[in-house]
């Protein structure tokens, strides 16, 4: 019995031998972390940032010291994301997606197309689809240089058929956008891309496709922005009261969407490089000429932003109603308010301040407001 005791005693201090003589392996930091070691050969900025895009700006997370255009970052993310690269003499950024893994980054200079980056699967997989989806773009812009060219040139022809061109080659980028994103609903790509490209969907689509996501990616931020733009486009929808908003307009002046209660309004997101917008812009002249005396105004909120082009647009369309604008662009608060992710965009609220319709364009607003004011 006595040596069995011996036999016990001394395998457990063998054991705890073991344990302490191993105690460095033991407790070696496992959680996942990445690097960014970076390179740009006519760099001659001090500092880098580490910044994500939040609320119309950047929050920087992290700086480091730049040495002969060479600088690192290292930290860990819950999920991967998308963060920026800043500069503290220059405007200039780079664009990389975050994950857990070594990031090298090489360049002549901070010239996108001359930026290299490898290490992130993920990134890789953006710029692919980047470059991908830029065919789609450069068509859609052919054909908003063909409006303002076919505007200076009087081509009344050109200007009708402007709209549905657009609207038909923007719904071949559409396609092509949702397709990818739905082959790729494991990859934090995919609610990425979703709030990029897919939130100008109705309340029911944005839910089925946020329920379409794996598991692997719902701690995603990108998921969890999806669903707060989810529960605020539940707030625009027909029927609920339209958020009230405060902008100014060309003089400065603060005008609130309240100061049109008693009147039916419609809120018209637009912008002046927008051709469907300019496109539409008669129509609006012609039922605001008609209905305005019975008590229809329009309240237009451009997504300009230069000054002096949002006020030409005005001018040469002949839009004699309220105009608003914060010059963010697709930042707009309003615009973010209203979850508008396309323009042209309208919302029609009425004297209580209900939302009654959206996206009433050419006819159908016409007949929209033939029928609210036919007994006035």
């Amino acid at each position: 019995m006595l040596k069995i005791k011996q036999i016990i005693i001394s395998t457990i201090l063998v054991v705890i031998a073991v344990a302490c003589g191993n105690s460095s392996e033991e407790f070696v930091d496992a959680t996942p972390s990445f690097t960014i070691n970076a390179s740009i050969d006519s760099l001659t900025s001090s500092t880098a940032y580490l910044a994500q895009y939040k609320d119309g700006g950047f929050v920087k997370s992290d700086s480091t010291l730049i040495e002969r255009g060479t600088f690192s970052f290292a930290g860990n993310v819950e999920s991967p994301n998308v963060q920026y690269i800043l500069f503290d003499d220059s405007k200039d950024n780079i664009v990389v997606f975050v994950e857990n893994s070594e990031i090298e980054i090489t360049g002549v200079d901070l010239q996108k197309e001359n930026i290299k980056i490898a290490g992130s699967a993920l990134n890789t997989q953006l710029e692919q689809f980047l470059v991908e989806v830029k065919a789609y773009e450069i068509e859609l812009k052919a054909i908003v240089d063909e409006y303002y060219a076919a505007e200076a040139e009087g081509d009344e022809a050109f200007l009708k058929i402007a709209d549905q061109k657009y609207i038909a080659q923007d719904s071949v980028r559409k396609a092509f956008v949702e397709e990818y994103i739905y082959d790729n609903l494991n990859s934090v790509i995919a609610p990425y891309l979703s709030l990029r490209y897919m939130m100008e969907k109705d309340v029911v689509e944005l839910e089925q496709l946020n329920n379409s996501f794996t598991a692997e990616i719902k701690n995603s931020e990108y998921v969890k922005l999806i669903e707060e733009r989810i529960s605020l486009a539940k707030g625009t929808q027909i029927g609920q009261v339209a958020p009230l908003f405060s902008m100014n307009d060309k003089d400065g002046n603060s005008i609130a969407l309240k100061s049109f209660k008693g009147s039916y309004v419609l809120i018209d997101f637009w912008a002046s490089w927008c051709a469907p917008c300019r496109a539409e812009n008669p129509n609006l002249v012609a039922a605001y000429t008609k209905y305005h005396d019975k008590g229809f105004d329009i309240l237009g909120v451009s997504f300009d932003e230069k000054k002096d082009k949002w006020l030409r647009a005005v001018d040469s369309d002949s839009l004699t109603w309220v105009h608003v604008s914060d010059l963010k662009g697709w930042g707009n608060a309003a615009g973010q308010l209203y979850r508008v992710r396309g323009i042209p965009h309208s919302v029609l609220v009425d004297k209580y301040g209900i939302i009654i319709a959206k996206d009433l364009r050419g006819e159908d607003l016409h007949e929209k407001l033939a029928e609210i004011f036919a007994a006035k």
